[in-house]
């Protein structure tokens, strides 16, 4: 079965309440009203939840109750492998590895943990299929438009300028045969921020299942989730996946479609928490790396793949692609399923359009 779901605010739950809490060392059990959408049936109370805020965003991993008799302890060290890849992949600590490539690759070639080069190589990739509109060099231009220090303005020409000149894939040179890296020009910076969370959950869900676990949920700030396996009934043995609901990224209280997950996840992108008004006009956080402006077409896009990398890094190029590259390559690409949501007459409106790749109209209930 194929599925469907949505990310910032877009992943709206509310039956889970009542999910059982493990007593672990080092956990916040307060579940918030999850934007994972649980369908409203009593197997929603049956389950283990475990959270944990790290990356700035609260985690959340999900088990049936008392299927596994390793959660707890699967849970344990997931949450531990959260910390460790939140140490090494984020550029607020000077001490990480990703601050410590972008301070001396320049200079020298740095080389970097395998899997750290493995999906440099992965994002480089990504950045080639898409044209440059995913690019991991592109973090700066965040910081021009104050996005990075909350206060949103609009940058001169220049300042465009010399930014777009200091940023692209073309200067990151990978060595394959090191794992080294080097910059090509002295103001590179890399920035993980569109793919880095995928990636953790892809490497947890990993650890999880090394656990002999093959049922749950994972979910990152409610922008990234990967579900495994089948959210169970407790009066049958219905499989089903985890059931997911798409929500207006306006009014989030206001859900658009609900469709299931199961081995498969999903990233979603929007703009309607970050962004400001300048002399009438908003511009959204999400910036097309080519052209260094914020792009408005789509409120949210949301990706559906084989893992929660690929969905949220996809999620962010098809945010700044036209409608018409994103259909181009979801043809070539049809394991991967997209669902597009546009203005139809204004943000206050509410009123919305969407689009879908790769989806057909069984595979979801639109509400």
């Amino acid at each position: 079965m194929k599925q469907r779901s949505n990310r910032r605010d877009f992943l709206k739950g509310r039956s889970l309440v009542q999910a059982a809490r493990q007593a672990i060392e080092d956990f916040e059990f307060d579940v918030p009203d999850l934007n994972l959408d649980v369908a409203e049936t009593k197997q929603a109370a049956y389950l283990e939840a475990f959270e944990k805020k790290a990356m700035a965003c609260t985690w959340e991993l999900m088990f049936n109750m008392q299927q596994y008799r390793e959660s707890g302890l699967a849970a344990a060290r997931a949450m531990e492998r959260i910390d460790q890849l939140e140490s090494q992949l984020t550029i607020y600590d000077d001490e990480s590895e990703i601050s410590n490539l972008n301070r001396n690759a320049f200079s020298n070639p740095v080389t970097v943990e395998p899997n750290l080069f493995e999906l440099l190589e992965r994002a480089k990739t990504l950045n080639e299929s898409t044209d440059g509109a995913f690019d991991i060099t592109a973090g700066q231009l965040s910081s021009v438009w104050g996005f990075e220090q909350r206060k949103g303005s609009v940058p001169s020409d220049e300042t465009l300028k010399t930014t777009l000149e200091s940023i692209g894939m073309q200067h990151l040179i990978l060595e394959t045969d090191s794992s080294s890296v080097r910059f090509a020009v002295p103001d590179l910076k890399v920035n993980l921020g569109g793919i880095g969370k995928g990636y953790a959950i892809d490497c947890v869900a990993a650890l999880i299942r090394k656990h002999n676990i093959n049922d749950f949920v994972l979910h990152g700030g409610q922008s990234s989730v990967i579900a495994a396996g089948n959210q169970k009934d407790i009066t049958s043995e219905t499989a089903n996946g985890w059931p997911v609901g798409l929500s207006h990224p306006v009014l989030p209280d206001r859900r658009l479609a609900e469709f299931y997950l199961r081995d498969s996840a999903l990233g979603t992108s929007g703009t309607a928490r970050q962004g400001f008004f300048h002399q009438g006009k908003r511009y959204g956080h999400i910036i097309h790396p080519k052209t260094g402006w914020p792009t408005d077409h789509f409120l949210s896009t949301t990706v559906i793949s084989h893992s929660a990398e690929l969905s949220d890094a996809l999620a962010t190029a098809f945010f700044v692609m036209p409608i018409e590259e994103v259909e181009a390559w979801c043809r070539k690409h049809t394991d991967v399923s997209v669902v597009l949501v546009s203005d139809v007459a204004g943000r206050d409106n509410g009123q919305v359009q969407l689009e879908w790749f790769n989806l057909e109209d069984e595979d979801w209930k639109r509400i």
